[in-house]
């Protein structure tokens, strides 16, 4: 046993120190991350807006869809009013997700230089795979209808709710980005150590957004490979956390401090009464 664990550690070490987990060693490291990092979210960006006319859709499909749904009376189910708020749900989903990704962009281009620069694999590349694994639930067909049926009066308001919890956990991630801006990375550096704004309760707002934003595409493809996918992605990002605040920690002495103030993914009980 012992021989396979020095195996295995051996393995280990040279895996890890793979020159492709060392971004010192890269050649114009910063730039080569940023060009990266603008390719992959200007794709995304192209693809939002190709997809504008299905997704949210336009307000003319939506009327004629819902509109011509009725029950076994021939009544119909859904009323001006309510289809008006299906559709504007899925502009203001649509319109906040366009912003993270141009938020995105903007942090790369400001964000300042690193104190602690990444490295090793658990530093660089798995928060790259961790922050993918949404990307791929969101492949996986929508389902809903399969649960609440779309002609039964409850699929309205099951659906608004979830609409309604990925807006706001949209919007949650677009404040904390904006606050975030210059220190922001997706691999475990330490670039500034941000305390202000909604970072003033949470230590990690945008994880928080991510749990909740991605609960509500689990519930519009729920099926067993998403529910896998989505708590393998909240058990990466708690660990990957926690590899973040000893990299802080490090950088930032006062890191502790802030640490021992403020709640991981959620406010504190009491932590706003004391302010």
């Amino acid at each position: 046993m012992t021989a396979v664990k020095k195996i295995i550690k051996t393995w280990w070490a040279w895996f890890d120190g793979l020159v492709f987990f060392h971004p010192t060693r890269w050649p114009h490291g910063e730039a080569l991350s940023r060009i990266c990092a603008m390719i992959i979210i200007g794709a995304f960006i192209a693809r939002r807006v190709y997809q504008f006319k299905e997704f949210p859709q336009t307000f003319q499909w939506s009327a004629h869809f819902y509109s011509n749904i009725t029950n076994a009376l021939g009544h119909k189910i859904y009323s001006g009013p309510e289809i008006i708020a299906i559709w504007s749900l899925k502009l203001a989903l649509w319109s906040v997700e366009t912003a993270i990704f141009l938020g995105y962009i903007a942090s790369y281009l400001s964000r300042s230089t690193a104190v602690a620069k990444a490295k090793g694999f658990m530093e660089t590349a798995f928060p790259i795979i961790i922050a993918g694994l949404p990307v791929l639930m969101s492949l996986a067909p929508l389902n809903l209808p399969r649960w609440t049926p779309v002609s039964n009066p409850s699929h309205l308001y099951v659906y608004i709710a979830i609409m309604a919890l990925m807006v706001t956990g949209g919007a949650i991630n677009l404040v904390g980005l904006l606050t975030l801006r210059r220190a922001f990375t997706i691999m475990t550096e330490a670039r500034q150590l941000i305390t202000i704004g909604i970072f003033r309760h949470v230590r990690h707002p945008l994880y928080s957004s991510h749990f909740v934003m991605f609960l509500g595409s689990l519930f519009l493809r729920l099926q067993p490979l998403t529910i896998f996918l989505y708590i393998a992605f909240v058990s990466g990002q708690i660990y990957r956390s926690c590899i973040e605040e000893r990299k802080m920690t490090q950088a930032f002495p006062q890191y502790q401090v802030y640490k021992q103030q403020t709640g991981m993914f959620f406010p504190r009980i009491g932590a706003f009464r004391r302010r």
